[in-house]
């Protein structure tokens, strides 16, 4: 990021408390983490549930911030420091809106491509495709680990270089709006809904809503760009049909891992499509496949390409046409992606295999959770081949409201019917998990109901040998990071 002072203050149509020394002068970065701030940074001051930002705005002046951006006036002490340093001091409504128009500001600088992604699951592994394949062809900028909220999705524009030619910014969301928002100060030309499931049907409520929500970067993409929608999403076509795609002249492709998308699915399937045929899984639970593509998005021809995945999971198959399907419209040849997706590598703390000390293997998938990634994770492990036993150490999935008892009784019932040896359930909600294993089959003595991930640790820790293949799953909130941590030691 570098602009001007004078349009940081215009961006956000601040009050200025202080001015600095030039309005010319120039902006080199945003944080709202004081420990972070450079020479040249504007800091912004946010109240938290536990800490008000106000309380360090002037380390982060004495650190170099060239602006301070605060939601209430500043003490007179802080005032004559940021006077005396040649700080200026701005006072905006809402430093979440504020960071968020700046970025705009910078995007509106750029001339990259912006690819924006979303989906209830997925979506991280997506992201994370599509910037391994498009840095081996351009300057990629893309989310870092899950920082897609009001927050990270901003500051992953404003830390993109001005030489970024391809930029991929994650959209996550909790309510409706949200997603609009960062799409209108992304400003993507292509998206990528990876699917709708259940998370958070604790606030939307219906599944209907949580489609409406996603469709809100399909609303965004301008004629001409590109949207992609999974075919095996039942949603896909009530998106496509609510974001008016086909009427607004936004090329769609359809992309599937259950063989070729037909018209039958509707108008916004009958032209582009990428899908896998011949899906097999490796003895380490990697896919392999052809990748298959039709359309205006390969110029009309049919392709075919053999590929091998890095990463683990069925699962991953419709992520990876997915990705494949974003890097041939953003400009990369069929045969260069199809090379490129063998080469990407998987996101810390999703699906990620870890060799432990003890000789056991751990599929670490602990950053997040939710009712149908959690059955593909247990699918996963199944289908590992390994020595010793399959143990799953899972923990409660938030968010899921009106779902979640069946939510967590479904992976239950997939961990008996997969033949799962071992569960150990973390937590409240995951109680109704270890009940429906036992329901559907699974001995009683195989399941292990404990309270926190301290307990999971110190359970597993005593039986865990060497060949034995362990999972770790749950919503981030539960910790569960603390057992893959601990097992690898």
């Amino acid at each position: 990021m570098e602009l001007e002072i004078g349009r940081v203050i215009e961006a956000c149509d601040a009050r200025v408390l202080v001015e600095p020394e030039s309005r010319d002068g120039a902006v080199l970065g945003l944080t709202w983490d004081s420990r972070e701030v450079k020479p040249g940074f504007v800091y912004a001051a946010i109240v938290g549930e536990r800490v008000d930002g106000h309380a360090f705005a002037v380390s982060a002046i004495e650190a170099g911030a060239v602006a301070v951006l605060c939601t209430r006036e500043l003490d007179d002490a802080a005032l004559e420091v940021a006077h005396a340093a040649g700080a200026c001091v701005l006072k905006v409504a809402d430093t979440a809106e504020a960071i968020a128009e700046i970025a705009a500001a910078w995007r509106a600088t750029l001339c990259a491509t912006v690819i924006g992604v979303t989906g209830s699951v997925g979506k991280t592994t997506t992201k994370g495709l599509v910037r391994d394949i498009l840095s081996t062809k351009y300057e990629t900028w893309a989310t870092k680990g899950n920082f897609n909220n009001e927050l990270g999705a901003p500051y992953t524009v404003l830390t993109a270089p001005a030489s970024t030619q391809m930029l991929v910014v994650e959209m996550g969301m909790d309510r409706p709006g949200q997603i609009a928002h960062l799409a209108a100060m992304a400003k993507p030309s292509l998206g990528v809904v990876s699917i709708v499931g259940t998370s958070h049907l604790e606030y939307l409520k219906t599944r209907d809503n949580i489609a409406l929500a996603k469709a809100e970067l399909l609303d965004a993409l301008p004629e001409g760009g590109w949207a992609f929608l999974n075919a095996g999403c039942d949603k896909s076509a009530f998106m496509a049909e609510h974001a008016r795609l086909v009427e607004r002249g936004v090329n769609v492709c359809a992309f599937s891992a259950l063989g070729e998308p037909d018209a039958s699915l509707g108008a916004w399937a009958a032209d582009s499509a990428v899908w896998a045929e011949n899906v097999t899984i490796d003895p380490e639970g990697r896919p392999r496949f052809e990748l298959c593509a039709r359309g205006a998005l390969v110029g009309g021809e049919r392709c075919r390409e053999q590929v091998a995945l890095s990463l683990r999971g069925a699962q991953n198959v419709s992520n990876a046409c997915g990705a494949a399907a974003v890097c041939i419209a953003a400009g990369m040849e069929f045969s260069e992606v199809a090379t490129a997706l063998a080469q990407a590598q998987p996101e810390s703390g999703r699906a990620e295999l870890v060799r432990a000390k003890c000789g056991a293997v751990v599929f670490n998938d602990a950053y997040n959770a939710a009712p149908e990634s959690m059955c593909a994770a247990l699918a996963t492990l199944a289908s590992y081949e390994t020595a010793g036993r399959r143990i799953a150490v899972l923990g409660d999935m938030g968010e899921l409201g009106v779902s979640s008892v069946e939510g967590h009784a479904k992976a239950g019932r997939v961990a008996a019917e997969v033949g799962i040896d071992v569960l150990v359930c973390t937590g409240d909600l995951s109680r109704g998990m270890a009940r429906a294993a036992e329901e559907a089959g699974m001995p009683r003595e195989h399941i292990v109901c404990v309270n926190d991930a301290d307990e999971a640790l110190a359970y597993v820790s005593k039986t865990i040998s060497e060949g034995d293949a362990v999972l770790v799953k749950a919503s981030h909130y539960m910790g569960l990071d603390r057992v893959v941590e601990g097992i690898i030691e």
